[in-house]
């Protein structure tokens, strides 16, 4: 029962990440329509660039970089729509040759070196389990910036705005909202928040340049298994893919557990959830 409870413990913190990962794709997806794939590509370009700086300032730089690369993506998704482009698949499509270029960007400047700094070396013991300190972090962290972004959509002037270009854009920009800017804010905040997930595994596992797909495929696995209109869904299917990764990995084997986000979307694909939730128009 113990050897139980400390895998849920593990799983909980480690899909703490994926659900970060979640909330911009949910975001993305409730007010653009389309899915930004790059978003494992932002976390991967904030390590390697706080990687090589070190520091309070490698912290800022990392973040920036991730965010202007979300702003590179950005400019992309407004070129695609003054070009008469509606086909939203056409936006993923774009997002998802960005990160493969900024993969290759990443083996091409600092090769296959792996990136990983250790802030903490002794593991934590709560109640008989063993804990990694910057996972305990972590989990706080995501937990304050998730419930933080719930009260601005729910209880703000921005997020009133934003849930009403998500139910509605045409009607939306007719009651003088800034949809396109709602729009370009997101990828932005798509940055800063892959950006923010790959700092937080720079100090935990560590990446390298095959991260991206991993972690962008776990983030949009996690982001619609309860439903992808909703940024505390997406964190609660984090969750839940962190657990049963951590369960598989300790009754099954690592294989089977780097199997379980392409699980958990093929889960959802054949249910057609995803599906019923494009047609219903999902709110954030």
């Amino acid at each position: 029962m113990l050897a139980i409870a400390e895998y849920v413990v593990r799983g909980a913190l480690s899909g703490a990440i994926y659900a970060l990962l979640a909330v911009p794709m949910s975001l993305m997806f409730v007010t653009v329509r389309t899915i930004d794939f790059a978003v494992g590509a932002y976390a991967l370009i904030a390590a390697a660039v706080c990687w090589s700086v070190g520091g309070a300032l490698g912290l800022a730089a990392g973040l920036g970089a991730a965010m202007a690369c979300a702003a590179f993506m950005a400019i992309i998704f407004l070129a695609l729509k003054r070009l008469g482009c509606e086909d939203h698949i056409i936006y993923a499509l774009a997002s998802f040759g960005l990160a493969t270029a900024l993969a290759s960007l990443v083996l091409w400047w600092w090769g296959t070196q792996a990136f990983v700094r250790d802030a903490f070396s002794d593991p934590w013991s709560v109640g008989g389990i063993r804990l990694a300190p910057q996972g305990v972090i972590n989990f706080a962290l995501i937990l304050l910036l998730v419930g933080a972004l719930h009260l601005l959509i729910q209880h703000t002037s921005l997020g009133r705005m934003m849930r009403a270009a998500a139910a509605n854009q045409t009607g939306a920009a007719l009651a003088s909202i800034p949809v396109q800017g709602i729009q370009v804010g997101t990828y932005l905040a798509g940055g800063l928040l892959g950006g923010l997930a790959g700092l937080l595994v720079l100090y935990s596992a560590g990446l390298d340049f095959t991260a991206p797909l991993g972690l962008t495929l776990s983030g949009f696995g996690a982001a619609i298994i309860f439903g992808i209109g909703s940024p505390l869904r997406g964190f609660f299917g984090g969750l839940a893919m962190g657990i049963a990764q951590a369960l598989a990995a300790g009754y099954a084997s690592a294989m089977v557990a780097g199997m379980v986000p392409f699980l958990f979307v093929l889960l959802v694909l054949t249910t057609s959830r995803f599906g019923e939730e494009a047609l219903a128009g999902g709110r954030p």
